[in-house]
């Protein structure tokens, strides 16, 4: 997948945004999980998720579809999520909203999402703990 290969607002990508997990004295550690517009590069929004959580709740889930539709302006046709994860709770909400998901391998979205990863790798780099 390439940005060309889209429309702006046609897909949205979600993906996790960090590598390893962003550790915290008080809170424990978490992932961010975040929305990207597959055309445009652009993150519409983002979730840190407890680490000792599968996956965000069904209010996580609503929380970052609906800042995210409010950041782009409208909803994507289709959401690529990573294949092996199980996103039941946000999967099942994108498709109440009238959103197609799309299962693919992290690999497949990789192109789209690395700029993102290795900008946000770099701005936690050395500080790690928050």
């Amino acid at each position: 997948m390439t940005h060309q290969d889209f429309a702006p607002h046609e897909a949205w990508v979600l993906f996790q945004l960090n590598d390893v997990p962003i550790e915290t004295a008080v809170d424990g550690d978490f992932n961010v999980l975040a929305i990207m517009d597959a055309a445009t590069g652009r993150i519409h929004g983002n979730a840190f998720i407890s680490v000792l959580d599968v996956e965000p709740s069904a209010l996580e889930a609503r929380r970052l579809l609906a800042s995210s539709e409010s950041d782009a302006g409208q909803r994507p046709q289709r959401l690529y999520v990573d294949d092996p994860c199980r996103l039941v709770e946000l999967t099942g909400v994108a498709k109440a909203m009238g959103i197609v998901v799309c299962p693919e391998r992290r690999s497949t979205f990789d192109p789209l999402t690395q700029d993102a990863r290795e900008g946000f790798a770099a701005h936690v780099s050395g500080a790690r703990r928050q």
